[in-house]
């Protein structure tokens, strides 16, 4: 009987070492830069569990990833925006704690060329990566284009 529950104690702590050491990835939208009329984008990728992760993927439908782009963007960047859900942009090593970027285009006020993205438009991504024991992990979550300065619309005035 002891040994039952050596062994058992064994297996479930090993489970929890192995749940709360390992990397944990997200990826959001965030503001590069912004004024009073427009907004450009990052798409950030960030590891914040306490293991590196390796050849972290982001995937999404093509219909989707549409969603967040308006239709008059010009070819080339409604082709930046979907080229960071391509295997090509695999990121082969992500560090614990490390945060990497790449442009993810921009919202404005004006109804005009410079607004390219679809402000509020929100579609769930998969995030797929390893870690250097050659585990796998998956997770599912919302990707949504907004300035995350004034999250709800607004923000103060700097004086």
């Amino acid at each position: 009987m002891a040994l039952a529950i050596s062994l058992a104690s064994l297996y479930f702590s090993r489970r929890s070492w192995l749940q709360s050491n390992r990397p944990i990835v997200t990826a959001f939208v965030s503001d590069h830069g912004s004024g009073n009329i427009s907004t450009t984008l990052n798409l950030v990728v960030s590891n914040t569990g306490n293991r590196p992760a390796t050849n972290v993927r982001l995937i999404a439908a093509e219909n989707d990833i549409s969603r967040l782009i308006k239709p008059t963007a010009q070819p080339i960047r409604q082709k930046m925006i979907h080229d960071c859900f391509q295997e090509a942009a695999i990121i082969p090593i992500l560090r614990n704690g490390e945060e990497l970027s790449t442009c993810f285009g921009a919202i404005t006020t004006r109804d005009n060329n410079e607004s390219w993205m679809e402000h509020g438009a929100q579609i769930e991504i998969r995030v797929e990566y390893g870690d250097l024991d050659g585990r796998c992990y998956k997770s599912e979550m919302p990707l949504k284009i907004y300035a995350r300065e004034g999250f709800a619309g607004s923000v103060w005035e700097a004086r």
